[in-house]
C-alpha cells in the first residue's frame, strides 16, 4: 500500500539517524495518511475476523513475529518503524509515535492506553515553530509487561524480564530483571525469571545519560587585539564499557557536521573545542553552534566556556540530558 509513495529519503534518513530534520519533507503527509488509513481499517475490522486483523497488522508494522494480537484503537505515525517479536500483545488504545524505530522482543504484553513516543521537539521555540524535530529509538527486550497507561519517551531502552507498573512515565533506561514504576519510572526491586525478589548484584557505577544536548555554544574569537578564549567539552564515563560518543554539531547558517569522541571505561576526557578533536580531527568554526551527544553507554557531560579579557575570565556550563 505504501511502496508507491515518493518521499524525500535524504530528509527521512536524517530522522532515522537521530539528526534534526524538518517534518514537512516531501511525501511525509502521504506516508502518515497511509498509516492512518491502515489503522482506521484495522480498528473497524470485526473482532471475529482474525485472519484480516493479522494481515493488517503485518501490513502496518515493519516486522511481525508469530501470534500477534493487537486490540482496536491502535495508532501509528508511520507504522513501518514498529517491529515486534513473537506473541506480541497490545491492549486497547495503544499509541506508537514512530519517526524512529520502536522495537519489541518476544512475549511483550502492553496494557491499555500505553504510548511509545520517539519524536523529540526542540526546546528552542523558533526551531520548534519551524517544525524541526529529532527522533530517538525505543527498544524493549523479551518478556516485558507494561501495565495500563504507561508512557515511554524518546531514546529509552528497556531490558528483558521487566514489569513496568501502571501509569509509569519511563524517562530513562530500565535494566533487565526488575519491576519498575513511577513518574519518573525507577526500579522498585530486582527479580529472577520466576518473579522472586533477588538482591541486586554489585555493579560498577552506571551514572549519566546516553543523550546530551548543549543548545547555546558560542566559540569565542581569538587573538591579541580582541577578546579570546575557548570552549571545552568534558565527558565522564563511570561505566565499565568504553564510550563512543557521536557528536552532531548544528549551526544557524550551514548544514550539520559530525564527529566521534571516545572516552575509556571509568575515565574522563576534556576536549578543547578550539582545537581539532575526535576521530575526524574536526575543528568547530567560530560562532554560534549547538551540540547533540549520543553515547553507546551512559556518560556525564559538561560544556565549559572560558572568555578571557584583561583581568577577566568566566565559565558558563549548560546542558540538557535525557
Amino acid at each position: 500500500m505504501r511502496n508507491h509513495i515518493d518521499y524525500d529519503r535524504v530528509e527521512f534518513e536524517k530522522c532515522m539517524r537521530g539528526e534534526m530534520y524538518n517534518t514537512t519533507f516531501r511525501g511525509r503527509d502521504e506516508l502518515v495518511t497511509a498509516a492512518l488509513m491502515l489503522c482506521q481499517e484495522y480498528n473497524r475490522t470485526p473482532a471475529n475476523d482474525k485472519k484480516r486483523r493479522e494481515e493488517l497488522v503485518r501490513e502496518l508494522f515493519g516486522k511481525v513475529g508469530k501470534n500477534p494480537d493487537v486490540e482496536p484503537n491502535v495508532f501509528c505515525g508511520f507504522g513501518f518503524n514498529v517491529e515486534v517479536g513473537d506473541n506480541f500483545f497490545a491492549n486497547n488504545g495503544c499509541n506508537f509515535v514512530d519517526p524512529a524505530k520502536i522495537t519489541f522482543g518476544n512475549n511483550v504484553f502492553i496494557g491499555p492506553d500505553c504510548g511509545f513516543y520517539t519524536a523529540h521537539h526542540p526546546i528552542d521555540m523558533e526551531l520548534r515553530n519551524q517544525l524541526y524535530e529529532w527522533a530517538f529509538p525505543i527498544s524493549v527486550g523479551d518478556n516485558v509487561w507494561f501495565g495500563g497507561g504507561c508512557r515511554v519517551v524518546p531514546g529509552v531502552t528497556i531490558g528483558s524480564n521487566v514489569v513496568i507498573g501502571a501509569g509509569s512515565v519511563v524517562t530513562h533506561d530500565i535494566p533487565n530483571n526488575c519491576i519498575a514504576a513511577g513518574n519518573p519510572c525507577r526500579v522498585i526491586r530486582y527479580i529472577d525469571e520466576h518473579g522472586k525478589t533477588v538482591q541486586k548484584e554489585d555493579k560498577s557505577m552506571d551514572y549519566g545519560k546516553k543523550v546530551w544536548i548543549f543548545a547555546d555554544g558560542d566559540m569565542p574569537p581569538q587573538g591579541d587585539e580582541e577578546p579570546f578564549g575557548h570552549e571545552a567539552l568534558t565527558i565522564t564515563n563511570c561505566t565499565d564499557v568504553d564510550a563512543e560518543v557521536k557528536v552532531t554539531v548544528l549551526f544557524t547558517d550551514r548544514e550539520p557536521d559530525q564527529m566521534v569522541l571516545r572516552v575509556g571505561a571509568r575515565r574522563v576526557n576534556c576536549f578543547r573545542l578550539d582545537y581539532p578533536v575526535g576521530d575526524e580531527k574536526y575543528l568547530i568554526p567560530k560562532g554560534q553552534y549547538s551540540l547533540i551527544l549520543e553515547s553507546n553507554t551512559p556518560v556525564v557531560s559538561v560544556l565549559g566556556r572560558l572568555d578571557r579579557r584583561k583581568d577577566f575570565a568566566y565559565y558558563e556550563m549548560d546542558g540538557f540530558c535525557m
